[in-house]
């Protein structure tokens, strides 16, 4: 009991320290406090934010790992850990980590605030990782095409020069039927259009939390409670009464925005 008790103490100099911006002082505590008490996951998971502080990225995947080693379910640990690997550029193993830093933090009812900015952030991964793979699919189609032009126009070239009128039409064809597919590919690679009723009239960007006012309209909950405390108790587009306790959650928008977004990664924050 005393050194479990020695333990807190140690953490909670640390969480002074931390405070005060003296992330390498606070390392030290933590440090200690696991020494003395290696079962309590927050105390790898606190010297991990510091590391995270100093970008100290692989620093901060071992102590996050470690904590989740101890405690599954510890949420901070699993937002780190996806923060950290995002940093280290392994953007397969950040979406993974986020994704259940999300699943553990409404497991473990964590603040609204906190599931909030894990669920960003894992938006924003998953997105930054849909650009990649867009990329290495654009260089590839990219080579593929030039490839196979130059395949058809040099079987075309050697069929002229025989003379083969036969061939030369079918090559020409051949190439057509070709720039059409490779035309397609291009288009399918191309962002699609969003529903105008995914986005907030006020930010007009996508929504993330929508709640819906008497008269039908969906809004992006930060936006229309800052509308109407900085002007008051009034309907942005009816101009007719509006209060906080007048707001409805849409949760169907929501579900529907989430499964867009899931398979459209690039609307996040377009």
């Amino acid at each position: 009991m005393a050194t479990a008790s020695r333990a807190e103490q140690l953490k909670q100099k640390g969480n002074e320290c931390f405070q005060k911006g003296k992330y390498n002082a606070a390392i030290d505590m933590y440090t200690e406090a696991i020494v003395m008490d290696p079962t309590q996951s927050t105390y790898f998971s606190n010297r991990a934010l510091c590391h995270s502080k100093l970008q100290h990225w692989a620093s901060c995947r071992e102590d996050c790992e470690q904590a989740l080693r101890v405690d599954a379910l510890n949420s901070k640990a699993s937002y780190l850990l996806g923060m950290s690997l995002v940093h280290l550029d392994d953007l397969d193993a950040a979406v993974a980590a986020l994704t259940a830093a999300l699943a553990s933090a409404e497991k473990t009812k964590k603040a609204k605030s906190l599931q909030q900015d894990i669920t960003l952030e894992l938006r924003r991964v998953t997105k930054q990782r849909w650009l990649r793979r867009q990329a290495l699919r654009r260089e590839r189609h990219d080579a593929m095409h030039t490839r196979l032009a130059g395949v058809i126009m040099a079987a075309a070239s050697d069929a002229q020069q025989r003379a083969d009128s036969a061939r030369v039409r079918e090559m020409d064809e051949l190439l057509v039927y070709m720039e059409e597919l490779m035309s397609r590919e291009e288009a399918s690679m191309a962002p699609k259009e969003m529903p105008e009723y995914f986005v907030c009239p006020i930010s007009m960007e996508i929504m993330h939390d929508p709640v819906s006012t008497p008269n039908g309209v969906s809004y992006e909950r930060r936006c229309i409670e800052e509308h109407l405390k900085k002007n008051g108790a009034i309907d942005p587009l009816t101009r007719k009464t509006l209060t906080l306790d007048m707001l409805r959650p849409n949760a169907s928008l929501r579900a529907a925005i989430q499964d867009y977004l899931s398979h459209n990664p690039w609307a996040f924050e377009h």
